[in-house]
């Protein structure tokens, strides 16, 4: 009991410390700063967001404050505008009413500029065409990772792209830069592979094998034959391949052309670009679609044959 009031007593003083720097306004800035503030974030990741950009003295003291409050679970996602000026106080005060300027998005795995481009462009008021464009030239896709994101609704097209890109470069960590060296591998090969792994993985466990069986494939120079890509190159989403589709002459079909495609076909998740870097230990050359998401594995054109044949029957059993 002594102990909590000793605390309660130091905490007090240090807001109090607070409040009289804040209240001096002495060298502060009026500027304003961007702050984001993603679901899930708890008031320590929040204190030392506004740390960082020099909001606050002390992400400890936000944090204690924030505590003693109680109000821990009541700050609210979305992007706000702060100034050095306004203080932990006012500043936790706007986070637990809310951002009124921020819209939701959500840009799940697999999914390519175009795509992403009309995802956003149903909650913010952003020029589709324009977004595609820049993400485009920018030779951005792959590379917006994919996320919920909080933005300012009159955000531009190229802050959302950089947004974006900047998540990636977050979550893509120099520990995964240095696997890809250990395994002699650019991480743009990597990030290629696992655009591909991620639209053709269903089962969350078959990752690794896929990259695995392209990987294998690659080092035998056997052609990758990724209906993935051939898709991405048709511009179409379609359950089956015909035999015209994979004779469609385009650098992204795998089926006409050796080794990787020219770039990404799709933004991989990160659990692809994980399967990309750790792919499984195995020999498999082939994987044919069994139903309900799984693949059949095949070391041989033998044995693949042998597991189209009994694919083709359950389905056709179906």
């Amino acid at each position: 009991m002594v102990k909590k009031t000793f605390l309660k007593i130091i905490l007090a003083a240090a807001v109090l410390f607070a409040a009289v720097c804040s209240a001096w306004h002495f060298g502060l800035s009026d500027a304003k700063v961007s702050v984001t503030v993603k679901s899930g974030d708890g008031a320590l990741t929040v204190a030392s967001n506004l740390k960082n950009n020099g909001l606050i003295l002390s992400k400890n003291l936000f944090a204690a404050w924030a505590k003693i409050s109680k109000s821990e679970n009541k700050i609210k996602a979305g992007v706000y505008e702060f100034t050095q000026k306004d203080g932990m106080f006012k500043i936790l005060g706007i986070l637990k009413e809310g951002s009124k300027n921020t819209a939701k998005f959500t840009v799940p795995e697999g999914s390519n500029i175009r795509q992403t481009a009309e995802i956003i462009a149903s909650k913010i008021g952003i020029d589709k065409d324009r977004f595609i464009k820049t993400a485009s030239d920018g030779k951005m896709e792959g590379y917006l990772m994919p996320e919920t994101y909080f933005a300012d609704p009159a955000s531009s097209e190229e802050k959302i792209i950089a947004m974006m890109r900047a998540e990636f470069d977050k979550k893509v960590t120099p520990e995964m830069y240095e696997r890809a060296k250990e395994i002699n591998v650019p991480m743009a090969d990597i990030i290629t592979l696992a655009s591909i792994v991620e639209k053709e993985a269903v089962k969350p466990q078959e990752r690794a094998v896929i990259a695995a069986v392209f990987y294998n494939r690659l080092k035998k120079k056997i052609r990758l034959e990724s209906c993935a890509t051939v898709l991405y190159a048709l511009g179409v989403n379609k359950a089956r391949l015909t035999i015209e589709d994979t004779r469609f002459e385009s650098p992204y079909n795998t089926y006409r052309h050796s080794g990787l495609p020219p770039g990404p076909i799709c933004s991989p998740g990160i659990e692809s670009i994980k399967a990309a870097l750790y792919p499984e230990n195995t020999s498999s050359l082939f994987f044919v679609s069994a139903g309900g998401g799984r693949h059949l594995f095949a070391e041989s054109l033998e044995e693949h044959i042998k597991n189209r044949n009994a694919a083709n029957k359950k389905n056709k059993r179906k």
